[in-house]
């Protein structure tokens, strides 16, 4: 009995396609052993550990072509720069990941959240913020698309976010939030209790008519206000109402919670 294997059983042994297995012949990464009298191509031991490596080094989504250059030079160092490597590539996968499954949970708890809300003005502590600002908008002036593009940031998930909006008496300040001066925040919210109502938008009226309302609150409740008014737009929340954007009116304010959360 032959001790070596055609393709066909080279290919049931590593479970991988004959295709797969001619493809790596073309790029020079695998041989035969040797080629019979039929012009079959037989492979021996060496052979199937030669192609275990590379199935491996493929599995961590190192290139063929890296492959190929590590082998001609039989450098020990090599294949361990290429593991080393590809381990950053993982680790860096995963942390993205992680990220992304912090952001799902994130967006379904709030969407959760949003629809247990009747409406009510409620008090809750909020830490410190730190802001950078995008765009100033003068009095009676329209947010547009092409002000937003102008005025990009170097920040690529803009709208994964809380944007917060910060009214003063002549301008607003759209704002994202940042990590503690890195960069440098333009604006702190002080961390202390919030006044905040959520409430959904279909056009810009919507904003000033619960404005007015909350000032109206205020009046009515002799709350002492320590800071500006504040919006937060939950943009990734209205994929599940397309007509509508999801906001949160925020002020903060004097309140016993504030001495028991210091």
């Amino acid at each position: 009995m032959n001790p070596y294997l055609t393709i066909g059983e080279l290919s049931k042994l590593m479970n991988v396609s004959i295709h797969q297995i001619r493809y790596f012949e073309e790029k020079e990464i695998l041989f035969p052993s040797y080629i019979d009298n039929n012009q079959y191509r037989m492979y021996g031991i060496d052979e199937i550990y030669q192609l275990a490596h590379i199935l491996l080094l493929r599995k961590l989504n190192i290139p063929v072509s890296t492959i190929n250059q590590s082998m001609s030079k039989s450098a020990t160092n090599d294949y361990q720069l290429l593991l080393e490597k590809s381990l950053n590539k993982i680790n860096s996968e995963i942390n993205q990941l992680i990220m992304l499954q912090q952001f799902i949970q994130k967006v379904l708890k709030e969407h959760a959240d949003y629809g247990n809300m009747k409406g009510d003005y409620q008090i809750k502590h909020v830490d410190n913020r730190y802001l950078k600002k995008w765009l100033v908008l003068e009095d009676n002036e329209t947010l547009t698309a092409r002000s937003l593009y102008e005025k990009r940031p170097q920040y690529h998930h803009l709208f994964e976010t809380d944007l917060h909006y910060v009214y003063d008496s002549e301008q607003v300040t759209l704002c994202f939030e940042t990590i503690e001066n890195t960069p440098p925040p333009n604006i702190v919210l002080e961390k202390g209790c919030y006044l905040y109502k959520a409430f959904f938008v279909t056009d810009d009226q919507d904003v000033d008519h619960e404005i007015a309302k909350l000032e109206h609150f205020l009046n009515g409740h002799h709350y002492m206000v320590l800071g500006p008014i504040i919006i937060l737009e939950k943009s990734y929340l209205s994929m599940f109402n397309n007509d509508k954007l999801h906001y949160e009116l925020q002020i903060q304010i004097e309140h016993a919670l504030d001495d028991t959360t210091k």
